[in-house]
């Protein structure tokens, strides 16, 4: 016998994602994978999640879904250079990619995890279809470049991407500004304002990278030297992160990997280009020792900060739940919304989507179950970042 509703979950507590408020004690009534309202208390066949609560699906706006096969970040954390050959050694030993991503999407999936922006540098075929993955993979590709040769090449690999989208949203990643010459970067972005395709970039991400553009000097100019990749002059004396900021920001969309070392002009720069997005990873900032990462100060200027984990190179796992729990750590005295909105509503306005929780928009959300079934119930987004629960993804 069919029920009124295709399915209907009663909720201890809802955080829509669209203000302070939680409702407690409501029922959410789905319908074809439609949410199509919201009741106070226990509707009759509603299935009864536990002492739970259901959030704005989690989204990781940044990862390397590639390096998903390793145990642990690499030992070697300084200098930075060190750490970057670390993951090309990686990268070229690894005999199997595809089991790799589909390892990190397995295990994003099980973090409740909905929403994933991951830097490509394999094909495709490299991942498994839309369909069989349980959530949206966004793949921004991999853009490196400085010689005449390997920009040539990576114009004719950009040129090609579109076509080997299959189910994938795309978008373009420049890798960095120690591996992206200022030509390629901004052959990037008009092609991102042609195909109206995102950006993403590693920016300010080390006191390194700070020191090759304003001095042209320092371990990643020695690193590149080795390969024979350096140019002198590649950027004028005295470049900073705000001169890439201004030729980013002719790109209609615009994620800026790690941010660690902005400073106060750069923040008011962002703040004055909505459609610029930092991706702030707390863990992987603090594995590599980074000083005080300025994201409150970010979100007081009215910047969009998501989170992300970056890869497993520098990162123990893929979830993005343990981020807010190790800022919460951190920080306590944060205000839990602030922490909330940066792993799910951030983090989907970053990637150009509107995830907060409404009557009439499709049933996605993630839900956070109370490990421990006699445990006080959450009455308040503070009682829910303080709580062990368990992660899990969409329940419709």
């Amino acid at each position: 016998m069919m029920t009124k509703y295709d399915t209907a979950l009663y909720a201890p507590l809802l955080w829509t994602g669209e203000s302070d408020e939680v409702l407690r004690d409501v029922t959410l009534i789905c319908e074809r994978g439609m949410l199509i309202d919201i009741v106070a208390g226990r509707s009759p066949n509603a299935a009864d999640l536990g002492n739970a609560a259901i959030i704005p699906p989690l989204v990781n706006a940044h990862c390397h879904l590639e390096f998903s096969q390793l145990k642990q970040p690499f030992h070697t954390k300084q200098p930075f250079s060190k750490w970057i050959g670390e993951t090309m050694r990686t990268r070229r030993e690894n005999q199997n990619v595809s089991e790799s991503i589909r390892t990190g999407i397995e295990e994003s999936s099980a973090a409740g995890i909905e929403f994933l922006a991951d830097v490509k540098t394999q094909s495709t075929d490299c991942y498994p279809d839309f369909e069989e993955i349980g959530l949206e993979v966004i793949l921004f590709q991999e853009v490196i470049g400085l010689t005449d040769e390997a920009v040539d090449r990576q114009r004719e690999l950009i040129s090609s991407f579109a076509q080997e989208a299959g189910y994938f949203r795309l978008g373009l990643s420049p890798h960095a500004p120690f591996t992206v010459r200022p030509d390629l970067l901004e052959f990037c972005v008009r092609i991102s304002r042609e195909a109206e395709v995102p950006l993403m970039m590693h920016l300010a991400e080390t006191q390194a990278e700070l020191e090759l553009l304003a001095e042209g000097t320092g371990e990643l100019v020695e690193m590149l030297s080795q390969f024979g990749m350096w140019s002198a002059g590649l950027y004028p004396s005295g470049t900073q992160p705000l001169d890439l900021l201004k030729i980013l920001s002719q790109a209609p969309r615009v994620l800026l990997a790690h941010g660690n070392y902005l400073d106060e002009q750069e923040i008011q720069f962002l703040a004055e280009h909505p459609q610029m997005h930092i991706i702030y990873c707390p863990r992987t900032h603090h594995y590599f020792g980074h000083s005080l990462h300025p994201w409150q100060s970010m979100l007081e200027a009215g910047v969009n900060v998501a989170l992300g984990t970056d890869g497993r190179g520098s990162n123990p796992d893929l979830s993005i739940w343990n981020e807010v729990r190790f800022l919460m750590k951190q920080l306590p005295d944060v205000e839990p919304r602030r922490l909330l909105e940066m792993a799910t509503i951030n983090g989907a306005k970053s990637l150009g989507m509107d995830t907060t929780i409404q009557i009439g928009r499709p049933a996605n959300w993630t839900v956070l179950v109370q490990k421990n079934s006699d445990a006080k119930p959450m009455t308040s987004l503070q009682d829910l970042l303080l709580a062990d629960v368990w992660v899990k993804g969409d329940q419709n």
